[in-house]
């Protein structure tokens, strides 16, 4: 089973990503947004297949783990792809909602 694990840098953030493939299909992943604030990295949002199935996890800095977002509706592959779109578009918005909590 291929590992992959790389990062992408863009403005203040990266992300981390780690996939699993077999034969061309996503087994599993996990994309983590981060962003630096007050000098150390911290993990902003993360998209991930942690307990059989994809989601993104909403994080608050003083709250921390503050809800799932399921992905019934989209297969492994096509989660994954969304989760790099969703975190590299949206990362702003998710680092201002991720100071607020």
């Amino acid at each position: 089973m291929p590992k992959k694990e790389w990062i992408v840098f863009f403005r203040e953030f990266q992300l981390l990503v780690r996939r699993r493939t077999e034969n061309g299909e996503v087994l599993s992943f996990a994309i983590v947004l981060l962003a630096l604030h007050k000098g150390h990295w911290v993990d902003v949002s993360r998209y991930d297949t942690a307990h059989g199935y994809p989601h993104r996890d909403v994080l608050g800095l003083k709250e921390g783990l503050r809800g799932k977002l399921r992905m019934a509706t989209l297969i492994r592959k096509q989660c994954f792809r969304y989760a790099i779109r969703d975190l590299t578009e949206n990362a702003e918005n998710y680092l201002e909602d991720f100071l607020a909590h």
